[in-house]
């Protein structure tokens, strides 16, 4: 904007000439400097006791919880998490994740944790809270910004081992959501997984764990055996796709650049896709699709057990785009490519 005023200030001063030739330049900056000043209150970040919320244009993108909402009656409070984000929303502000479905409580929103881990010689799982061993758990706000291009935050998460409490893994999320032209949210998520003791977490060959999405319950299919217990709950279609044009039966465990979850939400398309970065490790990271509930996760221990200690941490960087429509497998490839470079 200071360009801008230095500009005009040069441009009144010369003559006739002189202004009618600059004048498609300066209005091209004029221009310029306004979209980015619009694009860059149009996020907000707000922070409370309880959460961090983004919001584009005064809607909700998504909320990180630093504290775990109470457990809905019925639900056992041992699935209370933090460390998670929920709601994710769509540019028309229909929520697109679930926290604490009845069919699989542990699952919340996109979250992060490995299933069949050793530690100093002990079972760790993190995933499955109902067993006691393990669970993530948010530790602090390292920072929040607000840029021109971008709004979001960094925080630290825990994994801990229960009986007894030992904290193994520290897990800096770097959360960056990105003005659109209202059609679709982005946002990035950027991890780093780093030991805190001098002792390694042995992450072993699974099928699943890793950057996890829990879709809406809405979406259990129709032959999901938990579903059956639950007459009462609405049901909608949904399905997977993946770069390959794979659906959930066939993409199970590809090595796959994006994966996204669609569905209907009162007969009306949603859905959200996650890009794996190319430079994560064992990319492209084989996906764990579930054939019956609406939750995939990006999963490299499918391809082999790996460790992490203070010498190597664990990096990877996944991109989120959520819309109101069924996916565009095109669009996706495009949207991969450029955050790729390639």
């Amino acid at each position: 904007m200071q360009v801008l005023l230095r500009l005009l200030t040069c441009v009144v001063l010369h003559e006739d000439r002189t202004i009618r030739t600059n004048l498609p330049l300066i209005v091209w900056l004029a221009g310029a400097c306004l979209a980015n000043a619009a694009a860059a209150q149009s996020l907000q970040v707000v922070e409370t006791d309880d959460v961090i919320t983004v919001k584009h244009d005064d809607s909700v993108v998504l909320t990180y919880n630093k504290k775990s909402p109470s457990a809905p009656p019925g639900i056992d409070s041992v699935y209370e998490r933090s460390g998670c984000l929920h709601p994710v929303v769509s540019p028309l502000g229909r929520t697109v994740t679930e926290m604490f479905p009845p069919d699989h409580a542990h699952q919340h929103g996109v979250f992060s944790a490995w299933v069949k881990t050793t530690y100093d010689g002990r079972p760790v799982d993190f995933w499955n809270l109902a067993g006691g061993e393990g669970r993530v758990l948010h530790e602090r706000v390292v920072s929040t910004f607000q840029r021109r291009d971008a709004a979001g935050f960094e925080v630290d998460l825990i994994h801990r081992a229960e009986t007894p409490p030992v904290d193994i893994l520290r897990e800096r999320w770097k959360i960056t959501v990105y003005p659109t032209d209202g059609t679709y949210h982005c946002f990035d998520l950027e991890t780093t997984q780093t030991a805190v003791t001098d002792k390694p977490l042995t992450v072993s060959k699974h099928h699943y764990g890793g950057i996890a999405l829990r879709g809406l319950t809405r979406w259990l299919a129709t032959k999901d055996s938990d579903a059956r217990k639950h007459p009462d709950l609405a049901r909608e279609p949904s399905g997977f796709l993946n770069n390959l044009g794979s659906n959930r039966i066939e993409g199970n465990h590809q090595r796959a650049k994006w994966v996204a979850l669609w569905g209907s939400i009162h007969g009306k398309p949603v859905s959200i896709a996650v890009l794996c970065h190319a430079d994560n490790f064992r990319a492209p990271q084989a996906a764990r699709l579930h054939p019956t509930k609406p939750y995939f996760c990006f999963s490299p221990c499918v391809d082999g057990t790996f460790t992490i200690d203070r010498e190597s941490s664990l990096k990877a960087k996944y991109r989120y785009l959520v819309t109101d429509a069924e996916p565009d497998a095109e669009w996706i490839d495009r949207q991969w490519e450029t955050w790729c470079g390639k």
